[in-house]
Order: structure tokens, then C-alpha cells, then sequence
């Protein structure tokens, strides 16, 4: 599975073991015990890419075969990965909140590469 935490300035993507389904029964059972509000709701997220490191992987072609992913050039330099899951936050019309979607884990796996090598060459660059 797939986690995009995303905060106001900045997004985290990471790979878990977990089941997207497990997952959120975790944090279902967390809001009831601590009584804050939850909302869970399936929706579409986005996640900006180098395009020169996607044009070194194979993610174009195995997007291909995923229904629940797609790639959009933004422009020039930059791919829009979009990706079909589940928000959860704690208010409806959030910006903040965790995003979960289920891939295969082939793609989970490059696209969580991909991410921490963008941000590897985005924290060299400053």
C-alpha cells in the first residue's frame, strides 16, 4: 500500500506492508478510543515527479496496466502521478489528511522510489 501524508507546506509518500483495508480499521479504532472525528471518503490524489527520473524507470509502461493510476506532463520538467484510493481526515474539505491506494506492488515499490530520489535531488539542489 501506498501512504501520501499530505501537511500544509509539504507531502510525505511512503510503501507499507499493510492492507489499505487493515490500515484503516487501525485508525477507525483510534478515533473511537480518542473520540476525534473521522472522515473517510474514496477519492483521486495527485504527486508531482521529475520527469527525467521517470523517463529512467519503468513507470510509464507499467502504468499502463494499473486502472488505478495515471500520469499527466504538468510541463516540461514535471509528471502529475495520479493515483485512485481512500482519504482520511479528520474534517470534511481538509487539505491535510493521509491518502491510501493499493497498486501493484511493483509499482508501489518504484513509485515509492521514485519519490525519495526526487526528494533526495530536491534537498541537494537547495
Amino acid at each position: 500500500m501506498l501512504k501520501v501524508t499530505y501537511l500544509e507546506r509539504e507531502l510525505y509518500l511512503e510503501y507499507l506492508h499493510s492492507t489499505v483495508e487493515d490500515w484503516i480499521a487501525l485508525r477507525v479504532i483510534l478515533s473511537l478510543r480518542t473520540g476525534q472525528r473521522l472522515v473517510i471518503e474514496r477519492m483521486t490524489a495527485s504527486v508531482l515527479l521529475p520527469i527525467s527520473l521517470l523517463e529512467r524507470s519503468a513507470l510509464v509502461k507499467l502504468a499502463q496496466r494499473e486502472d488505478q493510476l495515471d500520469l499527466v506532463q504538468v510541463d516540461d520538467d514535471y509528471m502529475e502521478v495520479s493515483l485512485v484510493g481512500t482519504w482520511v481526515s479528520s474534517q470534511e474539505q481538509e487539505t491535510e489528511g493521509v491518502f491510501v491506494a493499493t497498486l501493484s506492488p511493483s509499482v508501489e515499490h518504484l513509485l515509492a522510489q521514485l519519490w525519495q530520489m526526487a526528494q533526495s535531488s530536491a534537498s541537494v539542489g537547495r
